[in-house]
């Protein structure tokens, strides 16, 4: 029973590692995009002689990838950070149970 019920959480911490780095990805790849947006831009803004300015479109793209790939950006940090510490910390209670065991077999003899 034990063993599978440590099988499901390492399981688990795995999928949260792995939706993490997927995330990243998406926003590796958003953020990367931004980026040739902005290389390529000119003027963002247009200006007629009454002082009225109007966004250009890319613009607006720029500011809808920015505001969907930081909070992207965030959750797979999150996931990525949160499953590491899981797998971590389980593998750590684990070799202190098994060091207390082997102490009680040692003090047996």
């Amino acid at each position: 029973m034990q063993w599978v019920e440590r099988q499901h959480f390492h399981h688990r911490s795995a999928l949260m590692q792995g939706w993490g780095a997927v995330l990243l990805l998406v926003a590796c790849g958003l953020w990367v995009r931004l980026g040739f947006l902005m290389w390529d831009q000119d003027d963002s803004f247009y200006c007629s002689r009454a002082s009225i300015c109007e966004l250009d479109g890319t613009m607006s793209t720029q500011l809808i990838l920015l505001a969907v790939s930081a909070p992207l950006s965030v959750a797979g940090s999150a996931l990525l950070v949160a499953g590491s510490a899981r797998r971590q910390t389980t593998e750590h209670v684990l070799r202190v149970i098994e060091m207390q065991q082997s102490e009680e077999r040692a003090r047996r003899k």
